[in-house]
């Protein structure tokens, strides 16, 4: 059974190599070369090493260009994953919503990203993203940013209500091209390179939180702003009545 599936996941991933290939050759015909001398430069070194040093013992030759030759296909589907994710990338440049599908591609247990905005504006197409991580809580958005800014601020008014006092940075990304902008291509980097200031109880206790605070609001009816939810002289003074 384990050997079926260990042959099973084998295949799969062979399979979806060559559709990668496949997708990314249609808008890249220079692929097959560069996969093609990133598999050739590790056996070309092997060969050099081998010719140089002159080993006697022909195993070491068939040890070095074996080495050699895991290095190159190593390298080659390397090349691969980076010159699809170029193309996928430029593929998304300009798309609304194309953010979500980053998230998509940040699978580090630190990081959560909801691939559903927590606000969105189809009309004017606005969109705004928060997630977490050891870096803080983050607010990616599409769109104007005279509204996104807007919509950050009650984002951040949001976490100081959850979470009161903490000093838990807030890292505020605007993608799109321009200044002060981050292009769809640099997003996850940009993302993951932040620097670390929580710790991880502190990260999953914010999770927590915003996760309660989230199921409280979509349990409330459309259009009711939780914030501006006010009580009726006349329901405290049926209160009052029935407490007497």
């Amino acid at each position: 059974m384990a050997r079926e599936e260990a042959k099973k996941k084998k295949k799969g991933a062979i399979k979806q190599l060559v559709q990668i290939y496949k997708l990314t050759y249609k808008t890249n015909k220079s692929l097959p070369w560069w996969m093609l001398l990133a598999f050739l430069v590790p056996i070309g070194v092997a060969l050099a090493i081998c010719f140089g040093i002159r080993f006697t013992v022909a195993w070491i030759w068939i040890l070095v260009i074996l080495c050699g030759v895991m290095v190159g296909f190593s390298l080659a589907s390397a090349t691969l994953t980076q010159i699809s994710d170029r193309a996928g990338y430029k593929r998304l440049e300009g798309q609304f919503g194309a953010s979500s599908a980053v998230f998509s591609t940040i699978s580090k247990g630190d990081f959560s990203f909801p691939e559903e905005p927590v606000w969105i504006n189809r009309k004017t197409r606005d969109a705004l993203w928060r997630g977490t991580g050891r870096a803080g809580m983050y607010l990616v958005g599409e769109g104007d940013k005279a509204r996104l800014s807007i919509e950050m601020d009650k984002q951040e008014a949001i976490l100081r209500r959850v979470a009161p006092g903490s000093k838990i940075p807030v890292i505020r990304i605007f993608v799109g091209k321009g200044k002060g902008r981050t292009p769809i291509s640099k997003l996850r980097g940009t993302i993951m390179r932040k620097k670390a200031t929580l710790t991880k109880m502190e990260l999953n206790e914010l999770n927590v939180r915003l996760t309660t605070m989230q199921a409280k609001q979509q349990a409330l009816p459309r259009n009711v702003d939780p914030n501006k939810i006010k009580v009726s002289n006349r329901m405290m003074r049926r209160r009052s009545g029935a407490n007497s």
